[in-house]
Order: C-alpha cells, then sequence, then structure tokens
C-alpha cells in the first residue's frame, strides 16, 4: 500500500512539473511575441515600449496538493500583464515645451512675412520712394516752369501713394490669411477632441477586461502631442482611468464628451456650448491671434500695430504737405491745392489712411501739372521757387505726429524695430525647437525602442522557451519511465 502511495505522489508530482514547463513555455512564448512587437514598431511614430510583467505562482494550499515530505513548491511562472515604459513627467514636460515652441514659430513666421511685405530697405521700399518724391521736388526748384519735371513730380507722388497703398493691402491679406488659418486650427483642435473622446471610449470598455489598452493609448499620446503644439493643454486621468483635457482651465475632452469652439463674426475664438471666449495661452493659436490683433498694447505688437503706423505715415505725409502746398501758387496762380486727398484736420484712428491716400483729383486733372504750387508770391510767376523750397523743407522737419521725427526717421524706426521683434521671435523659436528636441530625446531615451536591447531580450526569451521546452521532454519521458518501466515483478 505504501509502494501504492509513494507512486501515486511521484505520478502527480510529475504531472505538477509538466505544468510548471508549460507556464514557463507559454511566458516565453508570449514575451517573445512582445519582443516582435516592439520590433515591428520601432520606427511606428508615438509608439512606446513595453515590456512583459512575470510573477511566479504561489504554491498550490489544496489539500493533498503537498509531497510526502509535507512541503510545496510554486507553479510556475504566471503573465500579469504587458505594461508601457512613459514618463509622465516627461510626456507634460514635452508637451509644455512643445506648446511654446509652437506660439513662437507662428510669430517669427508671421513677422519675418511682414518684413517681406515692407521690403526695407530696396529700391521699391517706402523710404525710397519718399526720397525719389523730394528729389524730383528738389528739381523742380531749379526749373519751376517746366512741365517735364513737374511731370516727374506727380509720377513720383503717385509712386509714393501707391507703395503705401500695397504695403497696407499686403498687411490687410495678412490679416485675413490669419483670419482663415485660426478658422482652420480652430476646426483641427474640434478633430483632435473628437478623435480623443472616441479612443477615451475605446480604451474604457477594452480596459474593462481588465487588461491595458496600451496600443490605443499609445494612439491617444500621440494625438495629444499634436494637440500640444496648437493650444495650450493640461491632462488628467483619475482613479477611474477618465481621461480629460483642459484648455486653459475649460474641459476640451472630458471622457468620451468632447466640446467644440468656433469662430465668431468679429473674429473672437469661443465655446460653442458656454459661448465664452477660449482665450489661449499657448501654442500656434495663441500665436495667430497676437499676430492678427497685436495692437501694440502689452508689448504685443500684430498686424493692426503696423497697419496702423502705416496710417499715421500716410496722414502726415498728406496733412503737412497739403498745408504747406495749399498756401502756394501754381503756373496758372491758382492757390489753396491740396496735393494729396487726405484733408483731415485731426487723425482717426479708425481711418485707414494708408488704404486710400491717393495723389488729388486737382492734381491728377489733364491740368493738374499747372496746379502744383512751386510759388510764394502770385506776381512773381513763372520763376518763383520759394514754395517748392518750402515743401523740400519739409523732407528734414520734425513732425509732432510722427515722434517727433522726420518722415525717413519715422520709417527708419518703424522697421527697426520690426527687424528686433522678428530676429527675437526667430531666437525665441531656434532655442524653443532645441529644447523640444531635447526634451523629446530624454523622452525617447525612456519610452522608445532600442533595438540592441530587443535583441538581447529576444536571445534571453528564447534560451527560457529552449529550456522549459526541454523541461517538457524531460517531464514526458519521467511519466514514462513511471507509467511504463516501473512494473511489479
Amino acid at each position: 500500500m505504501k509502494y501504492c502511495n509513494e507512486r501515486n505522489e511521484s505520478a502527480l508530482s510529475t504531472f505538477q512539473g509538466l505544468e510548471i514547463a508549460k507556464t514557463g513555455l507559454f511566458a516565453s512564448q508570449q514575451a517573445l511575441n512582445l519582443t516582435g512587437h516592439n520590433i515591428s514598431n520601432a520606427n511606428t511614430p508615438g509608439y512606446t515600449r513595453q515590456v512583459i510583467d512575470l510573477s511566479a505562482i504561489a504554491p498550490p494550499t489544496t489539500y493533498g496538493m503537498a509531497d510526502q515530505w509535507g512541503k510545496a513548491i510554486g507553479g510556475g511562472v504566471n503573465v500579469d500583464g504587458y505594461r508601457q515604459i512613459r514618463d509622465q513627467y516627461l510626456d507634460q514636460q514635452y508637451r509644455r515645451e512643445n506648446t511654446t515652441l509652437g506660439e513662437w514659430e507662428t510669430k517669427s513666421d508671421t513677422l519675418s512675412a511682414i518684413e517681406g511685405i515692407f521690403n526695407e530697405p530696396s529700391d521699391t521700399g517706402i523710404t525710397t520712394v519718399i526720397d525719389n518724391f523730394f528729389n524730383s521736388l528738389q528739381d523742380l526748384s531749379k526749373n519751376p516752369e517746366s512741365l517735364e519735371v513737374r511731370a516727374e513730380v506727380r509720377e513720383n507722388g503717385v509712386a509714393l501713394t501707391d507703395t503705401i497703398n500695397s504695403v497696407y493691402q499686403h498687411l490687410d491679406d495678412k490679416e485675413n490669411e490669419l483670419n482663415s488659418t485660426i478658422e482652420s486650427r480652430v476646426q483641427e483642435i474640434n478633430s483632435y477632441a473628437d478623435r480623443i473622446s472616441k479612443l477615451n471610449n475605446e480604451i474604457y470598455r477594452f480596459e474593462l477586461t481588465g487588461q491595458t489598452a496600451n496600443d490605443l493609448r499609445d494612439q491617444r499620446n500621440l494625438l495629444v502631442d499634436k494637440l500640444s503644439e496648437i493650444v495650450n493643454i493640461t491632462t488628467y486621468e483619475d482613479s477611474n482611468k477618465n481621461f480629460r483635457i483642459d484648455i486653459s482651465g475649460q474641459a476640451l475632452v472630458d471622457g468620451n464628451n468632447a466640446y467644440t469652439m468656433s469662430v465668431d463674426s468679429t473674429g473672437t475664438v469661443k465655446w460653442d456650448l458656454a459661448g465664452t471666449p477660449v482665450n489661449p495661452t499657448g501654442g500656434i493659436l495663441k500665436g495667430l491671434i497676437d499676430m492678427r490683433d497685436g495692437d501694440g498694447t502689452n508689448g504685443v505688437k500684430g498686424i493692426p500695430y503696423y497697419k496702423e503706423q502705416l496710417n499715421k505715415l500716410a496722414y502726415n505725409i498728406a496733412t503737412v504737405f497739403n498745408a504747406q502746398h495749399a498756401a502756394g501758387y501754381g503756373l496758372d496762380g491758382s492757390t489753396g491745392v491740396n496735393f494729396f486727398n487726405i484733408t483731415d484736420s485731426t487723425y482717426d484712428p479708425t481711418a485707414e489712411y494708408a488704404k486710400n491716400i491717393k495723389v488729388s483729383s486737382d492734381i491728377l486733372a489733364d491740368d493738374g501739372l499747372q496746379k502744383i504750387a512751386a510759388a510764394s508770391d502770385p506776381n512773381s510767376l513763372p520763376g518763383d521757387n520759394t514754395n517748392i523750397l518750402n515743401l523740400i523743407a519739409l523732407r528734414d522737419a520734425k513732425i509732432s505726429g510722427l515722434n517727433g521725427g522726420t518722415f525717413d526717421d519715422f520709417v527708419s524706426s518703424l522697421i527697426s524695430n520690426l527687424g528686433v521683434d522678428a530676429q527675437q521671435a526667430n531666437m525665441m523659436q531656434t532655442n524653443q525647437s532645441a529644447m523640444v528636441k531635447q526634451v523629446d530625446y530624454n523622452r525617447q531615451s525612456v519610452s522608445g525602442v532600442s533595438l540592441d536591447e530587443e535583441m538581447t531580450n529576444m536571445l534571453k526569451y528564447q534560451k527560457s522557451y529552449e529550456a522549459s521546452a526541454r523541461m517538457i521532454t524531460v517531464m514526458d519521458e519521467l511519466l514514462d519511465t513511471l507509467i511504463n518501466k516501473m512494473g511489479v515483478t
């Protein structure tokens, strides 16, 4: 009887050994599968390296499962799950830096475009056409009777106003372009929010089974990374795995709910549900809004600021020149004639002077050359050039409406300040780009797939698989001996 019990215990122990070896075989196979998954996705954008979590199976506690010495061994190895190697702090840092980069890239690109619109210094820039205009007046002062020289004055006056008109129109076009881009970016944000909310639902349903939706989480994290470039975001995930994204304290995504925004008729970005402004504090959207709306308040200088400076220049060129021109006399004895069409006695900040400035219809008329007021004394016609000399003197006059500087001083200061702003934005973009690359490098060093490491793991798990398979072979041989070769003689 004792022999029979010992034989049963031996068989039971051998079968247990088979089960233990089988768990090792399965665990090694799953580890190899995961290694292959990592290798396959080594170049997949947003993919996070995964590792297998293993734990020892505790000895069975069922009565009768101990050996003849009353001792019990474990049941092998268990696959607890597959875990992403991800650093949440580096994720948050990357998204913060990416938001700042998006803002400065937008500002740098826009300010560079504004520099191109002004095109200073160049043969066709505002400074050049102002100089050409006054140079033609200088020529007229030498020969005030010449209709040919008078025609040059008129042509250069038209060139001056056309140039100011053109610069202003290009600024206007850029402003409209920015507004269209804002609308496109808002729709892009809405699209990301919708896709993330749907992924939230998929992840939640998948993880109800007790598993972790690693690859779905990778898809979501990649979308969140892209979203962070457009607008400042804060992300949260609570203990119930409810994932939320906020913009300046307002929910964009909350679980499987996405909250949309739109651009109203005034160009304001608003939440559709609440009707309140979005007020981004960073990202491409912040850069676009600053460049579209920046009027110099709080140091933010965008398209409106440069349009306003151009309006001041156009208004002061027209009104200052008109005042002196109207005081003189033309070849035909006419007086009180304005050279330019702007006649407002006071500056109107809402008027688009730079858009509308023209040489006056009186000067453009068929007899307009006769009306260019070169003389100060009607009795000294046609050779009097006194008023032309007074007009030439305006070139170096200090104009109160232009910050106490000359026409050229004002333009030079404007272009210089624009250059400083553009240079600063470019420097910030360059520095921020380097910062984002460094943070992303740090993040990839943690989360990215190392092919060398995966090859090492592959060899390790291959050896483990082979050992478990060998263990099964040994156990099979033991069972064969126990069953077929231990008969009673």
